[in-house]
């Protein structure tokens, strides 16, 4: 880039209310260092995707050409980056000292390594906990379900029950019941899910990966997750449309007050109480929450489908001094803070982390009355030792992306109806193995 030329760093990000929080403070980084920032693109990961592999299907970073993509900057998440290795650029120490490296949480920067090497700082942690209605349970002499079979039970009790739907907007109408439990019945979001219930089903560690992270999925453990997603389907223990659910509706979903359980991501907390509790909090029967570390399963284990959003440069970037920069400034702590503060994102810095659990104890102590206060507690704690405890990750695989897209249609038409369950493992199984 020209030194007489304005410096314009272009990124693509991913997008979304959860996150969308932080590209606001892009302004301060344009004040601060005089580089303009032009966001490109924004979409949701699956879109982002999309948008990366057309724009650096031509690239070619030894042989740099008039095909190479204006990107200086990327969002990625751990489970993309290898499959984008090809065009990221590598974090050595004179890029990312090791004081720098020493500030993150030591198991969300090894994430962030691929075949050893840096390639990505890590944004947020990304773990699954399951909340739930605790008004509606306590109304209808429900326990929060210990097993994932209760999960089953609970949810067919709460449809039976016809709890109708109570909006909080005036200006809405309040139509049809409380659905039981929901859960994303498409994408990567149908897979994740499917992928947890297998890990809380098998004994045999290697089941679904061996330990060289090659593709397994035995027969008898897919059968199995597949017919307990096909019997919440056709015991009406979750809504027929399940299949066009994805993570965004399904938390909508909950903070609509139209779902009494859901497992969901850290960022949506804050859109969670923002629509369910705020806006409900004159009621006369205001909604309580609840949030407990996921059920067991049949092994007796916890696991939580989990990741890490991250952000990375391209090798197509025209200014690697402003956008490694740019890529600090983003997962700062200042910024780190923003979003555990605000959106409740489980931050990535160690320093950011203690402020949080200490001002979130703090608070308690001080309104050990408040509601909110106390649900803000507890989900914090719940989510720290599912992070520390009960996290199932996934492979580090250049193809695992592509292996998630061909095989969630199966396990979506087997819970649907459209394919026999053992035959939809079969062909998941030959698929894998293929991959």
């Amino acid at each position: 880039m020209s030194t007489h030329e304005p410096r314009i760093l272009k990124i693509a990000v991913v997008s979304g209310p959860q996150y969308d929080r932080l590209y606001e403070r892009l302004s301060l980084f344009e004040q601060q260092s005089g580089v303009k920032v032009e966001i490109v693109f924004r979409g949701s990961h699956p879109e982002l995707n999309d948008f990366l592999a057309t724009s650096f299907k031509n690239y070619n970073s030894t042989a740099p050409s008039l095909l190479a993509p204006e990107l200086d900057l990327i969002s990625t998440h751990i489970k993309y980056a290898p499959s984008q290795v090809d065009f990221l650029q590598e974090l050595g120490d004179d890029q990312v000292t090791p004081a720098e490296r020493s500030e993150f949480l030591e198991a969300a920067l090894e994430a962030c390594n691929i075949q050893g090497k840096l390639y990505q700082l890590p944004r947020m942690v990304d773990s699954r906990v399951l909340f739930y209605r605790a008004d509606i349970f306590d109304q209808l002499g429900l326990t929060p379900p210990a097993t994932w079979d209760e999960v089953l039970v609970c949810s067919l009790a709460i449809r039976a029950a016809s709890v109708p739907i109570h909006s909080a907007s005036k200006s809405a109408s309040a139509k049809g019941i409380i659905q039981g439990y929901v859960f994303p019945g498409k994408l990567s979001g149908l897979f994740g899910t499917f992928y947890e219930l297998a890990m809380m089903q098998m004994t045999d560690l290697e089941a679904l990966f061996d330990r060289n992270d090659r593709p397994v999925f035995d027969e008898a453990v897919v059968t199995q997750v597949l017919q307990y997603l096909r019997q919440m389907v056709v015991s009406g223990a979750v809504p027929q449309d399940i299949e066009t659910l994805y993570f965004d509706e399904v938390s909508s979903m909950f903070a609509d007050g139209k779902v009494a359980m859901i497992a969901d991501w850290p960022s949506y907390y804050g859109i969670m109480k923002q629509k369910l509790l705020h806006a409900n909090a004159g009621s006369p029967s205001p909604p309580r929450i609840g949030v407990m570390r996921y059920p067991q399963g049949a092994n007796g284990k916890r696991s939580a489908y989990s990741g890490m959003h991250s952000f990375a440069i391209p090798k197509s970037t025209r200014d690697p001094e402003a956008s490694l920069a740019l890529l600090k400034f983003l997962v700062d702590d200042d910024q780190q803070w923003i979003e555990a503060s605000e959106s409740g994102s489980f931050p990535t810095k160690k320093h950011v982390l203690q402020r949080l659990v200490t001002e979130t104890e703090y608070k308690r102590s001080c309104h050990p009355d408040d509601s909110e206060v106390t649900l803000d507690c507890e989900r914090l704690a719940c989510l720290k030792h599912t992070i520390e405890n009960d996290m199932a990750m996934f492979p580090h695989l250049k193809t695992y992306p592509e292996l998630e897209d061909a095989l969630y249609p199966l396990i979506q038409d087997a819970m649907m109806g459209r394919a026999s369950v053992t035959e939809a493992a079969k062909q998941m199984k030959e698929i894998a193995q293929r991959s």
